[in-house]
């Protein structure tokens, strides 16, 4: 693997993550000034992606920028409609938590986020968490996942009274996306420091989904026709709205309303002969979000959460072999949310005034999960749990010290059943320590206990009552360097390395059985995850505004199943997991225009879990290019912007997930007005 190797001198597009210990302070400044990109010395492996880098690479929707971070698979179904889940270091996605703006998000299908439901027209920054948060002021349910990844759109304060941004995507395969976006900034005349800012966006998505791809009957040798991928077509409608009121430094109140509209097609895997499906499913899903916080004095702070989230799934199949002729089933969850936290703060200095900081935070969470079906004999099962979490963290010049300790408490119970009752406790701690300025070290070790989704669990086309929960254990060691002093201030670097092992007991894996809705649900007795990740950045400023850009990742990662020795799948990589995997990018930034280059890399993978040639997928190498730019309009606050894609130059039909192959060659063009 010469390209992986290669790939491991650059990194993905990891940026600063700020101290924890300033994140305390409700500031409202807002820095303009170019940063150095640097990697986060923290215990846990943090990796992030600003919105100006979300500007340079090819993404569209969330699930085409975690692509760029190391050590994440997303499995993508094809085509803007398809489905996209993330894995994290070989564990499943219900292992990693998608935190929208501090408050987890849930989904009803199939138990998994589907993150092509997730526009970045708004997003500020992404931020991937592994192991641990790297703040314990927050839900104890972010202690509850492996891995946490955080949309952050409400991170930054205005500094206009009123903003408009409207824009416009348009590409191959009838991909139409308008958006509009609308801020208002209101000060207070007699305080300073008390403001209310909101926001409201919306924005439409219809694609055709349609486009062409080679179908192989047989080997290297055999026939081969050319198709056009069919119900693939998609459309959406996404309103947001946010508000936040700071009633001053201390505290402040924040509300967010979701509201997500789908219809789409539901793509089947390509059989041969047979490639008309006529699968559709509708998706509505809505919810909002409460939270206050309030930091008392230098020592106590409290925060409170709460959510309300309602997912209604139709699904229609007008093919299937029953005596009805169809099948239509529906499927209606609702979630309640109230988290609570505390946390007291003792900073204070040692022999030679350094500032430490010693916190302890109790947190916690209460939710009631229902699903209800129109399915016959339907269980409508309804769930309790409980998570309550203690943390602690020190924080001086050289060590930081992370540490929490959850407790899970879970009650099931379905129409007719009496239920059952889950208990588990799960320790953390982590810890880093900073060798020298720019050097430090890192390890952690995290134990999880996931319980099976209603999804897993009831749902007709997909579940499976026996399934067991998760046991989950991970290590971590690594290594950070940062240096933005380089060439008189010219280059900056940051790289990072790091080893991992996990080992899961009673792995929940999902595989696709005919299309996008229906699938089938396993549990694997015992899976070894072990791997390593290389991470660099490099930064050249050659003048006033002028920047070339360098970055990449390299991951090296064996899951293998260690059930039984006697199994024909022993100790072989689990399905869809490749042993290497990375991603590089080139952009230079110039005053008129920014060009980058983004290259996308994935070794073979197996699509059951027994290594037989039978069951190979290929590896595959995406190359795209993105230009564009934005000016400032002249005597006036304007921006016009422009950005332009070109996808998979190769036109390789490459397949991810196997019989659902990739689009080919695409563009993406997007125009846009800011005020």
């Amino acid at each position: 693997m010469l390209w992986c190797i290669l790939a491991s001198f650059f990194a993905p597009l990891s940026a600063q993550e700020s101290d924890t210990t300033q994140q305390q302070r409700l500031n409202e400044v807002i820095i303009a000034a170019e940063q150095p990109v640097r990697i986060a010395a923290d215990a846990a492996t943090v990796q992030q992606l600003t919105a100006k880098q979300l500007k340079v690479l090819p993404s569209l929707q969330l699930s085409d920028a975690l692509k760029y971070m190391s050590g994440v698979v997303v499995k993508d179904y094809g085509g803007t409609g398809g489905m996209k889940t993330v894995s994290v270091r070989g564990l499943g996605s219900q292992h990693t938590g998608v935190i929208y703006d501090g408050i987890p998000l849930t989904d009803c299908q199939t138990g998994q986020i589907d993150l092509g439901k997730l526009s970045l027209d708004n997003v500020r920054s992404i931020v991937l968490e592994i192991g641990m948060s790297s703040s314990i002021f927050v839900p104890a349910r972010l202690f509850s996942y492996s891995n946490i990844l955080k949309i952050n759109a409400l991170s930054r304060i205005p500094n206009k009274p009123f903003g408009v941004k409207v824009g416009f995507t348009t590409g191959s395969y009838g991909l139409y996306n308008p958006q509009i976006y609308l801020e208002n900034l209101i000060k207070s005349r007699k305080r300073e420091d008390r403001f209310f800012v909101w926001n409201v966006s919306a924005s439409y998505l219809t694609s055709k989904g349609n486009y062409p791809f080679v179908l192989h009957y047989g080997g290297i040798t055999d026939s081969v026709s050319h198709e056009r991928r069919q119900n693939s077509d998609v459309t959406v409608w996404n309103t947001e709205a946010n508000m936040r009121f700071q009633i001053n430094r201390k505290q402040h109140l924040t509300f967010k309303w979701y509201y997500y509209d789908s219809e789409r097609g539901l793509p089947s895997a390509t059989t041969f002969y047979y490639l008309n499906y006529s699968q559709r499913l509708w998706n509505r899903n809505t919810f909002g979000q409460l939270s206050y916080c309030n930091f008392f004095n230098t020592h106590w702070a409290y925060q409170v959460n709460a959510k309300f989230n309602y997912d209604h799934t139709h699904y229609l199949d007008t093919t299937y072999n029953n005596t009805a002729g169809r099948l239509e089933n529906d499927y209606r969850q609702t979630e309640s949310y109230l988290s609570n936290t505390v946390m007291y703060s003792l900073p204070f200095t040692d022999k030679k005034g350094h500032d430490q900081w010693l916190q302890f935070a109790l947190s916690h969470d209460l939710f009631h999960n229902y699903l209800k079906s129109n399915a016959l004999n339907y269980d409508n099962p309804s769930r309790i749990t409980s998570l309550a979490a203690i943390s602690l963290l020190y924080k001086s010049r050289i060590v930081k010290v992370h540490g929490n300790l959850l407790f899970t408490a879970v009650h099931d119970w379905a129409q007719g059943t009496v239920g059952d009752n889950f208990f588990h406790l799960s320790p953390t701690v982590g810890v880093a320590v900073a060798a020298t300025k720019s050097l430090s070290f890192r390890a952690f070790y995290k134990n999880i206990f996931r319980m099976p989704t209603f999804n897993d669990l009831y749902y007709r086309e997909v579940g499976n009552i026996n399934l067991n929960p998760e046991k989950t254990q991970q290590w971590d060691v690594g290594a950070v360097y940062n240096r933005d002093n380089l060439a008189h201030g010219r280059v900056a670097l940051a790289a990072s390395v790091d080893g991992y092992f996990n080992i899961v007991k009673d792995k929940i894996v999902a595989f696709p059985a005919g299309n996008l809705f229906s699938w089938t649900m396993m549990n694997y007795g015992k899976v070894f995850i072990g791997g390593a990740e290389v991470n660099a950045n490099v930064q050249y400023q050659f003048a006033k505004g002028f920047f070339l850009r360098v970055n990449g990742n390299c991951t090296y990662q064996k899951a293998v199943d260690r059930t039984n020795p006697t199994d024909k799948t022993y100790n072989h990589q689990i399905p869809y997991t490749p042993v290497w995997s990375g991603s590089t990018g080139v952009s230079v930034e110039l005053p008129w225009i920014t060009f980058s280059y983004s290259l996308l890399l994935a070794g073979e993978r197996y699509a059951l879990g027994q290594n037989i040639p039978i069951n190979r997928v290929a590896g595959y190498a995406d190359h795209s290019i993105t230009i564009g730019h934005q000016y400032k309009i002249k005597n006036t606050p304007n921006t016009i912007g422009f950005k332009c894609e070109f996808l998979n130059l190769a036109n390789k039909n490459y397949e991810i997930i196997r019989n659902y192959p990739m689009q080919g060659f695409g563009f993406r063009v997007k125009v846009f007005y800011e005020y």
